[in-house]
């Protein structure tokens, strides 16, 4: 406590006293109100809008026409030379069909014209498989999203399942496809997070497989075939498995390019998938 001491003349009717005054909890009461609000928004957990939307495939001109549609082509390895022995191998040796050798040890492993005009279980549990991750690094890349395209769909081409007495013509699919707003539009549309503002991702790396339900294995796919690699078995997988894909949030777009070139795919330029095979 302090002492003053104040003297009074007999004119004086009042005095000031300027002493300062300073309260040691000033504001403390705005500080505690705050905590409080930062901590109740900490437990109850903020709204966030985390709503997905669908991102269609970017517009392109093809002529005098604007094009939606994305083209997807997967080529199989013929084995009509040696497994292990693809450095023998061209570009030939890789066909957009389902039926994809007549070399009777490997003939278990596609699948005849007749199952795949009448759907046969094993062909219709077959499936492509499209990861998109967020880097091509396989050590450290995360699992996205997944698309997912049946055999059901695809383009069909003309075939003879009858006999050499009754021929019979019919169409059946191809590992082509053309993916769109109407007919096939599965696996044509990436569905990611509506608001920009909860994922700064806005760049995937795609790669494909193929799942063979007849022999219950996963087919794993390059951007080219291996012929045209200097060694056929020590792939760069970071330029050979992926395809970058970048997404537009102000349309909600996306469209695919080239990770080496920087070209845009999936228009009058198809987007290529080619069978790895492993060494023997």
């Amino acid at each position: 406590m302090n002492n003053f001491k104040i003297k009074l003349s007999p004119q004086q009717k009042s005095f000031k006293i300027p002493i300062q005054i300073n309260y040691d909890l000033l504001g403390r009461e705005d500080l505690v109100n705050q905590f409080v609000d930062d901590t109740m928004e900490k437990v109850i957990n903020p709204v966030k809008d985390f709503e997905l939307t669908r991102f269609g495939h970017k517009t392109w001109v093809s002529g005098d026409t604007i094009q939606s549609l994305i083209n997807h082509q997967f080529y199989f390895f013929n084995r009509e030379i040696e497994v292990d022995t693809t450095n023998n191998s061209n570009v030939s040796n890789w066909v957009n069909s389902y039926n994809f050798t007549s070399v009777p040890e490997f003939t278990g492993q596609t699948f005849t014209n007749k199952e795949i005009h009448y759907f046969a279980n094993s062909f219709k549990r077959s499936f492509f498989k499209l990861d998109l991750y967020d880097t091509p690094d396989s050590e450290t890349q995360k699992l996205l999203l997944t698309i997912i395209i049946p055999t059901q769909q695809g383009v069909t081409t003309e075939v003879d399942i009858g006999t050499e007495i009754t021929p019979l013509n019919v169409n059946i699919k191809t590992p082509n496809f053309i993916l769109d707003y109407i007919g096939d539009k599965e696996g044509y549309f990436i569905y990611w997070l509506k608001n920009e503002e909860q994922s700064t991702i806005n760049e995937f790396y795609i790669s494909a497989k193929f799942f063979n339900a007849k022999i219950g294995q996963f087919i794993r796919m390059t951007t080219i075939p291996q012929a045209n690699f200097s060694k056929k078995f020590n792939v760069e997988k970071q330029k050979y498995f992926y395809r970058k894909v970048l997404i537009d949030y102000s349309n909600y777009e996306y469209e695919v390019k080239n990770i080496i070139t920087g070209s845009r795919v999936g228009t009058d330029n198809p987007i290529k998938w080619y069978e790895y095979v492993n060494p023997s």
